[in-house]
């Protein structure tokens, strides 16, 4: 099946979201899997633009946005990652999707990865609208996921706090690396982040390997919410993953009351630049399937 794609947006917080709605050829109203991309991801990005691609030929419409502060989304300072304010904004995409006259609002699903894996399965929880998550390479804080990632936790929370300050003092923040070699400053220092994440970018998209942090992020952890998510939950994980490891992305899948863990014997941006997209997208059209 062919896809149409419509270029859409919505308002969050008094502010535009921009973002693409992927449709599945033939008439609707058709399920939807609403997409939050993590950290600083962009739609056009080849890891987000080809599940929404993917999800629309398996006969899933995919909503893709932008949160506030990034691409083309209004919302100042840019490129901050601010947990509550990512929230609101899936709350509005969420809303949207259901409202839409292509969209079938009993027919509703959720997608993560990385980082957005808390935000969705928070989401999830307890709405019984939503009839299916899907988490890719799930991080789980903890100190299983700090010994594998060795991410620089203390120069990250000085650099947050820094620019918190400038912001305060109506200067532009300096932001911090998303990824890097290690030893520097950045979220992500293992597995070639820097090289593997602009290898996403396509060719004349501008996008900045950096990102504005807020001190002391209260993100819902994982583990503590899984168990209120009565959907289906999907947790695809990458056994050679350094950044978000096996073991407590396998726990994810476990506390979640029905869980399924596809493990491939993958690194995270093999995972996340689409060795599972056929898993997923099979996944979805079974439990959207009407």
């Amino acid at each position: 099946m062919a896809e149409r794609i419509a270029e859409v947006g919505f308002d969050s917080g008094g502010e535009r979201c921009a973002a693409w709605l992927h449709l599945p050829a033939g008439e609707g109203p058709h399920p939807c899997v609403t997409m939050l991309h993590s950290t600083a991801g962009l739609r056009q990005m080849r890891c987000y633009a080809a599940r929404g691609r993917a999800f629309a030929e398996a006969g899933v419409a995919t909503l893709q946005f932008e949160c506030r502060g990034f691409g083309e989304s209004e919302g100042e300072p840019r490129l901050l990652f601010d947990v509550r304010r990512q929230a609101e904004d899936l709350e509005a995409a969420l809303a949207f999707a259901a409202a839409h006259a292509e969209v079938d609002e009993r027919r509703l699903a959720l997608w993560g990865g990385s980082a957005s894996c808390a935000q969705v399965l928070d989401a999830a929880a307890g709405r019984p609208e939503i009839d299916a998550v899907v988490c890719v390479a799930p991080f789980v804080p903890g100190r299983e996921t700090q010994r594998s990632a060795r991410t620089p936790l203390a120069r990250l929370a000085m650099a947050a706090l820094a620019d918190r300050l400038r912001i305060a003092l109506r200067r532009e923040p300096h932001g911090v690396a998303i990824g890097g070699e290690p030893g520097e400053t950045a979220i992500l220092v293992r597995e070639d982040a820097a090289t593997r994440e602009r290898a996403m970018v396509p060719p004349g998209l501008e996008w900045e390997n950096r990102v504005v942090l807020r001190p002391r992020l209260r993100t819902p952890h994982p583990l503590r919410v899984a168990g209120r998510v009565a959907a289906p939950v999907l947790v695809v994980a990458g056994e050679e993953d350094l950044l978000c490891p096996p073991g407590p992305a396998a726990e994810l899948a476990r506390r979640a009351p029905r869980g399924e863990l596809e493990l491939l014997p993958l690194g995270h941006f093999d995972l996340y630049d689409g060795a599972s997209i056929d898993l997923e997208a099979a996944f979805l059209a079974e439990k959207l399937a009407g």
